[in-house]
């Protein structure tokens, strides 16, 4: 096995994988191959088929570059777009055609194509001249409506790589500069999928395979010549056509470590593959990978009254038919992960006392990100803890999701806007997902109504007996399932514009603990203190010496000088901070933290946040026995 790089094979669709793809991608240490068909014939995608005779589909290859081409620049976000765009439903032809003349001659008529670098701008040009010249020089015209520019652009490859559809792809990802290696699975054959229901209806294109969503199994599907001919019911019934394996998908799978079979519409963007000749051998032959079936979470079209029993069996019968007819389970499988069943009937069903195979080698849980859609970071979490036993090399960490903690305690003036703010964060940037957590400590107004009724915040009650900020958090923590995580208070003192400077810290600087200190961007201490306090002496001198005193206490106690302890915006590596097995339920939890970090020897990395402080008129909770109790804790957790 390479020692630098973990190989992963992964058999893909269209979008059924894209967070996989996006996340494994980035990964440093692997080094990541995508097995597709190109059957898709739906829609502009089977016009241009039926148009290019001999041409395969080439939408999934589209979808596949897009989550694989570099995302920051400018420039790749204008070739995204413009690859994306599609021509309106009803477009003419003398209007459609005039549009991709053109482009082929560099003219600046869309927006996107500004912003291409000279190198992209002129070989889209070079695509959409050459689809041009057979358009003008075809016997039929073509028509435009709904199709999308890239995919006019990859047949315009496609003709001037001399129809070679395999060296088309390959042209394409190097001109989108895509670094994971992307394949076609066939040499390319020009083949038709078609399928077969249990009532014995059959679907002649794979767009009916997709788009019905009907209560009636499908039991059987094939790859024919002819979708339309008459025989096609008996050439379902012998198997139909076995398209010959790419050497190259061959090499990939033989040399893989590990080898996933993703989600997606099954019957179209995965079983095809498996029906390719020779390909189930090879995965037998590879007796070192690790084999992963990644079940969907929700119900698709094709997929309307299976379970998973039924995409696993689906899956085997389609390997089988490969040309090894006799292939066991576990020369395929070592690994099934399922969804944990959630509320509504769009979720496939996973039941574990009628789950035809070991139960050893399933794993269950929340999958789900955006809607039916897997969180790459946690088939990552799970990868991971499954290969990381029998490797070489020490995989780093996958930064995938930030979980964003907010306690709150009658906090029904501030709550609302906190949430707005907290929401409107974007750490797509950085590869990462979102999620807004709220617990309430004991609120006696309108707190939890209000964070209630903003959109995509998770609200949680403590009861009585547990009230109080530390007891909140930790309960937070309990329901966070990002591997960042963040303490965000939700009084409206902080900016959540700062969650961004130290979340940034944890992910790419990899620090395990980062606090935004208020002190460092504090002019005037005395200024600052009276402006909260007022005339209340008392707590001016408290908080301002008090403050200090827990710094020195650290110092005294643990070798280390912490400016702000008892800062409400703080960020951890998820593992880290669970790892300190918190136990405080009130502020007393912050100075727990410090104590046990110390203890584990780890460093806390302190970042300047702006601070606009309440006063006590405006409801500022914290006070002297909230600091003795922090205080007590540094010296509590030192033995």
């Amino acid at each position: 096995m390479d020692e630098q790089k973990l190989k992963v094979v992964l058999f893909s669709g269209g979008s059924g994988t894209r967070t996989i793809i996006e996340h494994f991608a980035r990964h440093p240490q692997i080094s990541l191959t995508i097995l597709i068909n190109c059957y898709d014939d739906g829609h502009s995608t089977g016009r241009l088929r039926r148009f290019i005779p001999g041409m395969l589909g080439p939408s999934d290859v589209r979808k596949n570059i897009n989550h694989l081409m570099p995302s920051g620049e400018r420039a790749y976000k204008a070739l995204r777009l413009l690859s994306d765009r599609r021509l309106e439903v009803g477009a003419g032809f003398e209007e459609s055609a005039a549009l991709v003349e053109r482009l082929s001659r560099l003219q600046p008529v869309l927006p996107e194509f500004e912003d291409l670098t000279l190198r992209h701008a002129s070989g889209f040009a070079r695509y959409c001249g050459a689809f041009h010249e057979y358009l003008m020089s075809a016997p039929t015209r073509f028509d435009f409506t709904d199709c999308a520019l890239g995919n006019i652009a990859f047949a315009g490859a496609y003709l001037a790589c001399g129809r070679d559809f395999n060296r088309t792809v390959d042209e394409l990802c190097s001109f989108y500069d895509v670094s994971s290696t992307l394949l076609n699975i066939t040499l390319g054959e020009n083949l038709f999928l078609v399928a077969e229901r249990e009532d014995g209806s059959l679907l002649r294109t794979e767009a009916e395979i997709v788009s019905q969503a009907i209560s009636t199994r499908i039991t059987r599907i094939a790859l024919v010549q002819d979708p339309c001919g008459p025989g096609v019911r008996e050439e379902i019934a012998c198997g139909g056509v076995t398209p010959e394996f790419d050497p190259r998908a061959r090499a990939a799978i033989e040399g893989a470590d590990v080898i996933i079979y993703g989600p997606g519409t099954q019957h179209s963007s995965l079983l095809p593959s498996y029906l390719t000749r020779g390909v189930a051998a090879a995965i037998a032959g590879n007796r070192s990978a690790d084999k992963i079936f990644i079940a969907n979470i929700h119900r698709d079209a094709d997929i309307q009254v299976d379970d998973a029993n039924d995409l696993a069996d689906k899956f085997l019968d389609a390997m089988r038919r490969s040309g090894m007819p006799r292939m066991e389970w576990r020369e395929a499988v070592t690994h099934f992960f399922v969804q944990r069943q959630g509320e509504g009937s769009q979720y496939v069903p996973f039941n574990a006392s009628t789950f035809r195979y070991p139960l050893e080698t399933v794993r269950v849980r929340d999958w789900e990100a955006a809607e039916g859609k897997h969180h790459g970071g946690y088939v990552f979490d799970e990868l991971q803890e499954i290969v990381q036993s029998r490797i070489q090399i020490s995989m780093q960490p996958l930064r995938s999701m930030v979980s964003i903690v907010i306690p709150a305690l009658d906090e029904e003036r501030t709550v609302e806007e906190v949430l707005l703010r907290v929401n409107a964060l974007d750490f797509g940037t950085s590869g990462l997902s979102k999620e807004v957590i709220l617990v309430d400590g004991g609120s006696q107004d309108r707190t939890v109504e209000i964070a209630r009724s903003v959109r995509g915040v998770k609200v949680f009650a403590l009861p009585k007996a547990e009230w109080g900020r530390g007891a909140a958090l930790r309960y937070g923590v309990q329901q966070a399932r990002g591997n960042v995580i963040v303490f965000f208070p939700s009084d409206n003192e902080y900016r959540a514009e700062d969650i961004h400077a130290i979340v940034g810290q944890v992910v790419n600087d990899r620090f395990g603990a980062v606090f935004g200190t208020r002190t460092v961007k504090c002019t005037n201490l005395d200024e600052h203190l009276r402006g909260i306090y007022g005339e209340s002496h008392g707590l001016y001198l408290v908080s301002k010496y008090g403050g200090m005193l827990i710094s020195v206490a650290t110092l005294l106690l643990y070798n280390r000088y912490v400016t702000d302890a008892l800062t409400s915006l703080k960020a951890f590596d998820a593992g880290l901070l669970r790892s300190l097995a918190l136990e405080s339920d009130g502020v007393d939890l912050d100075t727990e933290i410090v104590a046990k970090l110390s203890r584990q020897r780890k460093y806390i990395l302190e970042v300047p946040v702006e601070f606009t402080p309440r006063t006590k008129a405006e409801g500022k909770k914290i006070g002297v026995r909230d600091g003795l109790r922090a205080l007590q804790a540094l010296v509590r957790y030192r033995w």
